[in-house]
């Protein structure tokens, strides 16, 4: 018997019953809704994101940190989905100060309310970026949303 799906399987008994082929399903077009619709993107960075739990940095998630901001708020957002899955690692406004990380050269950490597992914490985060470039670029962004949301409140 064929297991190529492009080709009407034969049956090897001669007495069992053919049953006819319709070919592969056809599928149609779907619209994605990723909750990014209503946000201009400003920046984005390949990086590793660690969470601060249980006395110790662990690895949260590694992929594309994205900073949003609302088109209608002007609030600014952190969104990091994982490469592959795209499931969600940190998603939160941007409130608090930044300071560099004593876990990585490249690195900045930040707390903030969390809202990437469903429910809202109060998450400490710590980002490794892969270059110096990154590094300053990432500082930068990052206030010029700070003080845009502090001056929208």
């Amino acid at each position: 018997m064929s297991l190529d799906p492009a080709e009407p399987p034969i049956p090897e008994d001669p007495e069992e019953e053919i049953i006819p082929y319709v070919g592969p399903p056809k599928l149609l077009p779907v619209a994605i809704k990723t909750g990014e619709e209503d946000f201009e993107l400003l920046m984005t960075f390949k990086c590793k994101l660690y969470r601060f739990r249980n006395e110790e940095w662990k690895q949260r998630g590694q992929g594309i940190l994205k900073f949003l901001k609302h088109q209608e708020t002007n609030k600014c957002r952190i969104l990091m989905r994982q490469d592959a899955t795209y499931f969600i690692r940190a998603n939160h406004l941007v409130s608090e100060t930044i300071v560099k990380s004593m876990f990585h050269q490249f690195g900045y950490e930040w707390i903030g309310q969390d809202h990437s597992d469903g429910e809202t914490k109060l998450e400490q985060f710590s980002v490794k970026l892969e270059s110096e470039e990154d590094f300053d670029k990432f500082y930068q962004q990052y206030e010029e949303c700070r003080i845009l949301n502090k001056d929208e409140d």
